[in-house]
């Protein structure tokens, strides 16, 4: 009778926690809204991938709204992404779904991030400087 003290069939032992659990759906998003302080990250979102021209990603980018909101934003740590967040959604607002699927009307927004948000991030952060 194997022994249950030596198994090394590598299964996870019922009790004890994984040693690399997933992040949760919470910890994703947390993530992922907080990247959008990151202007770099978000002038590479809307100039390399084209996701930003899909309509799921502008409902993706609607749905994370409620992280503007407490007890949610009380998790933020970049504040600057929520301004950005809100940014994007408002350009995306306007923009229509073309016979191909993709979203028109958002040629500009990628010159708009890179020429602005640097001059954007200053003013955010001297405004949480006083």
């Amino acid at each position: 009778m194997p022994d249950a003290n030596n198994d090394t069939s590598g299964a996870a032992t019922p009790g004890l926690p994984d040693q690399n659990p997933l992040p949760t759906r919470f910890e994703v998003e947390l993530e992922f809204v907080q990247s959008l302080a990151n202007i770099q990250y978000v002038t590479y979102l809307l100039t390399q991938q084209q996701i930003w021209k899909s309509p799921n990603f502008k409902n993706y980018l609607k749905y994370l709204e409620y992280w503007c909101n407490p007890p949610y934003s009380q998790c933020i740590v970049y504040p600057n992404c929520l301004f950005i967040l809100k940014l994007l959604n408002g350009f995306m607002e306007s923009a229509i779904v073309n016979e191909d699927g993709l979203l028109e009307g958002l040629d500009e927004l990628p010159k708009i991030i890179q020429l602005q948000g640097p001059q954007w991030m200053n003013e955010m952060v001297e405004r949480w400087a006083n």
